[in-house]
């Protein structure tokens, strides 16, 4: 699975990230901080399960935006190293 992540290009493994951090906020947001924290009486009790719940609503956000960070930075990157490209060549 990993070998397989790691053929795609930058672009479609910052995809697959998105979405995955999508369904992880989803998942944390409406079923364990909607759902299973306001039940009666939970196994563990409320506040665990509402400290998970916002943990699992947070956490995703944050992974959202260090992806776009990267994915920002790469092309920059790409951008630099085509603009070094170009000026040697014009002095050989």
């Amino acid at each position: 699975m990993i070998k397989y992540l790691m053929s795609k290009s930058v672009v479609e493994r910052a995809l697959i990230g998105i979405v995955f951090c999508i369904i992880v906020f989803a998942f944390g947001y409406f079923f364990v901080l909607n759902h299973v924290s306001t039940m009666e009486d939970p196994p563990l009790g409320n506040t665990i399960y509402i400290l998970i719940g916002s943990t699992l609503s947070v956490v995703p956000i944050l992974g959202i935006i260090v992806i776009l960070k990267y994915l920002y930075d790469h092309k920059k990157r790409q951008e630099r190293r085509q603009r070094k490209r170009k000026n040697i060549s014009y002095f050989t």
